[in-house]
């Protein structure tokens, strides 16, 4: 690929592109992760939660209603709304020994409704009962906190990610903006400078034509010029112009052998087709490089 000023724009803008690509890819992959584990944690452990302080609740509404005379429908409710909560909690098992736990309490609930009221199984039960239910609620509270450090390290762990490639970014792209315009419009200047220096009278002025960008075709034109300049000056027999004026002051040079006049109308013709190349190719040249530099101007190059 040839390092044409159209590639160099598309190197560079690409270089950016990607910088603001793996920025913004981070961030996301990041963000999901947070976004993951926030998600997970409130809809299963925060769920059991709520399940277990229902079974505390409709627990204890069953326990009075079995003291109370006449509290049966009542008691019958309180048993209803335990066994919905339980059968909620069981199908929201998420952490390890959480299953065994919310089966016990259903063996021990099961105990504990069959016994008589006042009867020793029924005293016995009711705390073991209520033992259960908070082992479930601390059982998912301590999954919560875990799930939360875990989500702290995700966060800090995304800041820092971020924070250096953030910083090496800047860092490259400050060094982008002082490097590149520099790259791209160097050829320019060395035309300018040449053409500068090729109407001040030096002939002997090269441009570089290596490069393989826009400018190659300009640099041998130059180059051409400057080279036919150079031999009609020195080459012995032609005209010679003086390098000290305008392009346009011609030291008068006769050919040896040739008539006055034959060699006056010859060498009067010869000026003029010679001075009007070298005059257009001189504007075109100059047009050029003022086209470019007023092109390359509104960037602040």
């Amino acid at each position: 690929m040839q390092a044409t000023i159209k590639s160099k724009l598309t190197l560079g803008l690409g270089f950016l592109f990607l910088i603001i690509l793996l920025l913004s890819g981070v961030g996301a992959y990041y963000l999901h992760q947070l976004s993951r584990n926030a998600e997970a944690t409130l809809k299963n452990n925060y769920r059991s939660v709520a399940y277990a302080q229902q079974l505390a609740d409709a627990l204890a509404d069953l326990r009075d209603a079995r003291l109370v005379p006449g509290g049966a429908p009542d008691a019958a409710a309180a048993r209803q709304r335990f066994e919905r909560a339980l059968a909620a909690e069981q199908a929201n098992i998420t952490e390890p020994g959480e299953g065994a736990l919310a089966d016990s309490l259903a063996v021990g609930f099961g105990r504990y409704v069959r016994a008589a009221p006042g009867a020793e199984g029924a005293r016995a039960g009711y705390p073991q009962l209520r033992q259960q239910t908070a082992r479930v609620a601390a059982l998912n509270l301590r999954a919560i906190e875990q799930q939360s450090q875990g989500t702290r390290r995700i966060a800090n762990r995304t800041i820092t990610t971020l924070a250096l490639l953030a910083t090496l970014g800047i860092l490259a792209t400050f060094s982008f903006m002082f490097s590149f315009p520099d790259y791209v419009t160097k050829p320019v200047e060395e035309l300018t400078a040449g053409i500068r220096r090729l109407a001040a009278g030096d002939y002997s002025q090269r441009l570089p034509t290596g490069t393989g960008n826009e400018f190659t075709d300009v640099s041998r034109a130059f180059n051409d010029m400057a080279q036919k300049l150079e031999d009609y000056e020195t080459a012995e027999g032609t005209p010679r112009i003086n390098s000290s004026g305008g392009l346009d002051v011609v030291t008068p040079h006769r050919r040896p052998g040739a008539p006055a006049a034959a060699a006056d109308a010859a060498l009067a013709e010869e000026q003029r087709c010679l001075m009007q190349q070298l005059r257009d190719q001189s504007r075109q040249l100059q047009r050029t490089a003022d086209a470019l530099l007023s092109a390359e101007s509104p960037q602040g190059v």
